[in-house]
């Protein structure tokens, strides 16, 4: 009988390690062919919009995120996380409780436009700044209708993910990308005006509800509020909505902060630059969710022993990578900017090196998804809340005597400050290992050895030609 439970163990994690592999193959696969195809429309983008355009959507992306995150009740992760996860009666209550959210979400944008607008015909925002610009108001609420339309999508992605089927969610993400790209093209060829960066989030939004709803089998969700599902949805969210309101805070306070202290032009370099680091953010943020959290969560549910494994296996994957091109960016951010774009975003290259850096702390972020996982996510609340201070108190002064420079490294630092209360909870969580937290370090400097060559060989090619 013992063998034959230790047989069951090594099939079951065998087939846990196999279903981790395929998702995470196709979320690196995915995410790649989703980024290439982001700076591919970017490249073409910034040659037809100047860069002031640029400088108001970074601000409406910030706000739609904040609305997003504001109301942020952990949903997705309810079902990822819950035993209940594949009960019909808690997925109906989960869509239902989603669709209410996306009524909420439109009503405050809109309540938030008409404040904006009469905020600025009275006078209380600066002229030079982006907050100023007489379309902001209008564009904010017509963006936040990609919330409404998003609202209806079934949970079936959420169940997909928890079964770590991510082959069916990465095609759905890339086709609807596809046609949110056509749709902002054709509309940015015929009429070059920042309308064209709205509709891309309203066509995507459509197309993705379309596909899932047509080409995804099974039965529809349906209007739901059981009590108990509705209690453990908001037991479980209370703390993620904390996490996520002042996550919210420190993701995006710095074009928040930066919006009021520079020109709507010098914001739209920062957005280049920091739209390159969040390439490789963004990845390694959906391979957290999509395939480290769902892992950690069944691991923890199932064989609680085996966590701390777990997590160290997938944190060397994730220091390795961002480590190397922490390193790799340091050393040629300014060449970078010069191939990419042309001599308007110069000064990106300089801020690109610069937030380079932030890649060498986002690695510990990975330890707030398994505080999650084990049904601790106050942890991850009160860690944000500690970024966000430090980086609201220090990026004004900083900017203050320093300008944009002092800005940039107030940003870089708010991401470290909280390393030493991670590593204090990891180990009071006996999730700590402290070989393993220092031995990838390496790879940052192979990251910057190649920066250096490819930069040796680009003016050796240049110099020659």
């Amino acid at each position: 009988m013992a063998g034959l439970k230790q047989e069951a163990g090594i099939s079951q994690s065998s087939n846990l390690k196999q279903r981790a592999i395929r998702a995470g193959a196709w979320t690196i696969g995915g995410h790649a062919i989703s980024q290439g195809m982001r700076l591919a429309t970017s490249l073409i983008m910034t040659r037809l919009l100047v860069p002031e355009m640029f400088g108001v959507m970074a601000i409406v992306s910030t706000v739609m995120v904040g609305l997003a995150l504001f109301t942020d009740l952990g949903i997705r992760l309810s079902i990822i996380q819950s035993k209940r996860g594949d009960d019909p009666v808690f997925l109906n209550t989960v869509w239902s409780v989603q669709i209410i959210r996306g009524f909420v979400i439109w009503v405050v944008s809109a309540i938030l436009s008409i404040s904006l607008y009469w905020a600025g015909k009275l006078g209380f925002l600066a002229s030079n700044t982006v907050y100023a610009a007489p379309l902001l108001p209008w564009i904010i609420p017509v963006t936040s209708l990609s919330f409404l339309i998003a609202a209806f999508e079934p949970t079936w992605t959420s169940t997909a993910s928890r079964r770590l089927e991510q082959s069916k969610i990465t095609k759905i993400e890339i086709a609807s990308q596809i046609a949110s790209i056509l749709v902002m093209l054709i509309w940015a060829l015929l009429d070059k005006s920042i309308w064209a960066l709205v509709a891309a989030g309203l066509s995507g939004s459509i197309a993705r509800n379309l596909i899932v709803y047509h080409a995804v089998p099974g039965e529809r969700n349906k209007w739901a509020l059981e009590r108990e599902a509705v209690k453990e949805i908001l037991h479980f969210g209370k703390w993620i909505f904390a996490s996520s309101l002042v996550g919210f805070l420190f993701m995006n306070g710095d074009r928040l902060l930066l919006g009021g202290l520079i020109t709507t032009n010098e914001l739209g370099i920062y957005t280049i630059a920091f739209f390159i680091v969040s390439s490789i953010t963004q990845v390694t943020g959906q391979l957290f969710t999509n395939v480290a959290f769902p892992v950690l969560s069944e691991v923890a549910r199932l064989k609680p022993k085996q966590l701390i494994d777990m997590y160290y296996r997938f944190r060397v994957l994730f220091d390795i990578g961002l480590l190397f091109f922490s390193g790799l960016f340091f050393v040629t951010g300014s060449l970078i900017i010069q191939i990419l774009y042309d001599s308007r975003y110069a000064r990106a290259g300089q801020m690109l090196e610069i937030l380079s850096l932030i890649l060498i702390a986002v690695r510990y972020n990975f330890a707030d998804q398994c505080f999650v996982a084990i049904g601790k996510p106050k942890l991850m609340t009160f860690l944000n809340i500690v970024r966000v201070i430090f980086l609201f108190l220090l990026l004004p002064i900083a900017f203050r005597k320093f300008q944009m420079m002092g800005a940039l490294w107030a940003i870089v630092v708010s991401y470290f400050i909280s390393i030493p209360l991670t590593i204090y909870f990891k180990y009071k969580l006996n999730l700590l290992n402290f070989r393993k937290e220092v031995y990838t370090l390496p790879a940052f400097i192979l990251g910057g050895a190649i920066g250096m060559l490819i930069r040796s060989i680009f003016h050796m090619v240049t110099h020659t030609n």
